[in-house]
């Protein structure tokens, strides 16, 4: 089982693996938003319909990945932080915004493959789950560049050590 974790973790890249992963919903929920109005302007016909399906598909598919490493993530924040509970929040976010892609694809299966312009509930749930994606990725990036979660992943000793060698100037103990 420590394997696992590990790998989630991103142990073996010597990097979180959460914010590698999280890129490909993140372009590609929004690109599906993009096929979606090309496809409303008549613009492309089913080939847009069909990138916009096969966009949600493939950002459904890194979801199932980036959910693990993100909640492994967030489990190393001490709940008296203020990060995890903005941690809650972006997980919560991003459930609500898979959730609300996984039903978007299946309101588009049976029809991708020969229509040419996006059904009106699908392309409603493609806005409202990229501004929820935006927002909750705001919440991530907070998370990260205000409270640096997940930046350092070694100890304050030795990131002193690593200050002073690159001629850091770094403040007595």
């Amino acid at each position: 089982m420590k394997w696992l974790v590990d790998f989630f973790k991103g142990t073996w890249l010597k990097h979180p693996l959460h914010p590698i992963i999280v890129h490909v919903p993140m372009a590609m929920w929004p690109g599906a938003l993009i096929f979606d109005l090309l496809s409303q302007w008549q613009i492309g016909g089913n080939a847009m319909v069909r990138l916009s399906f096969y966009a949600i598909v493939f950002g459904l598919v890194a979801s199932l990945l980036a959910v693990p490493t993100g909640v492994l993530d967030w489990s190393g924040i001490k709940r008296e932080k203020p990060a995890w509970k903005i941690g809650l929040y972006h997980m919560t976010l991003n459930l609500v915004v898979a959730l609300l892609f996984a039903v978007n694809f299946g309101l588009r299966l049976q029809t991708y493959r020969q229509a040419s312009k996006v059904d009106s509930t699908p392309f409603l749930l493609s806005i409202i789950g990229t501004g929820l994606l935006i927002t909750s990725a705001y919440l991530g990036g907070m998370m990260t560049y205000q409270y640096g979660i997940s930046v350092a992943r070694m100890s304050k000793k030795k990131w002193r050590k690593v200050a002073e060698a690159g001629g850091a100037n770094v403040p007595p103990e």
